[in-house]
């Protein structure tokens, strides 16, 4: 059965997900059960938690397999053949409340005059992206960029340098993940691409009539703005490619009312949601319908998630990693931190769950959990809470504990690369990486 065939009846044509009938060793119905290795999908998800964590109850005190799990891990134990915690990483451009925007990039590029460039989710997902409806979905619990405000809200950086919106509503992703379009919202979809390429084409035109009255320094400067804008035709030519491809056929996921779903607006149920965006994120790996996510599930400075107060803590995240010893802070500090692992567990169980040809769908993904806020204090670029999950098909060796002290966080994301058999691109980081992590590959 060819990998792309479509459910037709009633006017629809709808995608299926992966059979085994599928693969090149299903020579009928009763041979299909296996999947040959080059057809199983390489797959990369990068989260980032902002603010850190609380790193005396994270790290465990020995390395090794047979490490002592410590308090925050505590929800992960059953999992710990899946992952190996990386302790001692840095950023170079970190701390405070700026290392957002340098956790994917390796760049210092909350400074005045910095040139932003593109994070390796995206260096990635032009890599493996062309065969999946999506290139790359970029997330996060605020909607949009947040660029040019007190704090950003993606860690996803174009080739041009500029940050690319994160969706942050659970059932607005799976509407665009696998709502069958209608005829008249295929049309309406296609006026709109032909409205935007017309206004593109006269930008064009008017640059190149300003281009010829400008001096070199901002000819420069309006080509660099110009770079973004070929960023965005590139994805508006991507969705026009995929508009008329039926989407995956998947069971719609219940989420009750919406209210509580939109972290924009009052009211979130952090817990129910924040399932949900896993729920929908396992749904697009699992379709093949990205290979690329990059999730910013809690933001430096102002949280975004409420931190449990739903739960009694009293206080922001933010307040407890200024915690100044204070007993109460570091006792809901933790709380809140283990109380976020179990959301975390819950998403690599949901991995683990998933079938998928000799393993499962984690053993086909590499899983990252990080913050650029330090683990042993929340504001500091070195000792970064770091953890890599899944991905033993695709030959990491997971060794429960390590240490990596002053090793650059960009030897991780390097080393998610290699496993995944794509050439890392040239000024990768921006230097801030210089090898890969051996011990996991």
């Amino acid at each position: 059965m060819p990998r792309r065939t479509f459910l037709k009846g009633a006017g629809v044509s709808i995608a299926l997900p992966w059979l085994d009938a599928m693969s090149v060793h299903a020579a009928s119905v009763t041979s299909a059960g296996s999947i040959a290795a080059h057809e199983t999908p390489r797959r990369a998800v990068f989260t980032f938690w902002g603010l850190g964590i609380n790193g005396r109850d994270f790290t465990p005190a020995k390395t090794g397999a047979n490490y002592d799990v410590s308090p925050i891990l505590k929800p992960l134990e059953p999992l710990r053949s899946d992952f190996t915690v990386i302790s001692g990483m840095k950023l170079t451009h970190s701390g405070g409340h700026v290392g957002d925007r340098t956790f994917l990039t390796g760049t210092n590029t909350h400074s005045a005059g910095v040139k932003l460039r593109v994070s390796c989710d995206q260096e990635l997902a032009a890599a493996i992206g062309k065969a999946t409806r999506f290139r790359s979905l970029t997330l996060g619990i605020k909607r949009g960029t947040g660029f040019g405000g007190n704090q950003d809200q993606t860690i996803s950086w174009a080739p041009s340098g500029t940050p690319l919106p994160s969706e942050n509503r659970p059932h607005v992703l799976f509407d665009q993940l696998f709502r069958p379009d209608t005829a008249e919202t295929l049309n309406q979809r296609e006026a709109e691409f032909a409205r935007r390429n017309s206004v593109l084409d006269s930008l064009r035109g008017e640059a190149r009539r300003l281009s010829g009255s400008l001096g070199a320094e901002d000819r420069a400067k309006l080509d660099e703005y110009f770079t973004g804008i070929r960023d965005l035709e590139r994805r508006m030519q991507d969705e026009k490619e995929w508009l008329r491809r039926p989407k995956p056929n998947v069971e719609t996921l219940n989420f009750g009312k919406e209210q509580g779903l939109d972290p924009d607006k009052a009211g979130l149920e952090y817990r129910r949601y924040q399932r949900l965006m896993f729920d929908v994120i396992t749904l697009a790996l699992q379709t093949d319908s990205t290979r690329v996510i990059a999730y910013m599930p809690r933001m430096d400075g102002q949280d975004g998630t409420g931190s449990w107060r739903e739960l009694g803590n009293p206080y922001n995240y933010h307040e407890m990693t200024h915690h100044g010893e204070d007993p109460d802070k570091l006792k809901w500090f933790t709380q809140a931190d283990v109380w976020y692992m179990e959301e975390w567990a819950y998403f690599l169980n949901k991995l683990k769950a998933v079938k998928e040809g000799d393993g499962t769908l984690l053993d086909h993904t590499l899983v990252a959990y990080g913050s650029s806020g330090g683990a042993i204090n929340a504001h500091h670029g070195h000792h970064l809470p770091a953890m890599l999950a899944g991905g033993a098909r695709l030959g990491v060796k997971h060794q429960g504990h390590i240490i990596k002290e002053d090793v650059r966080l960009g030897n991780l994301w390097r080393t998610m690369f290699e496993r995944m058999g794509v050439p890392v691109p040239q000024n990768f980081q921006g230097g801030e990486s210089d090898g890969v992590i051996k011990e996991l590959a």
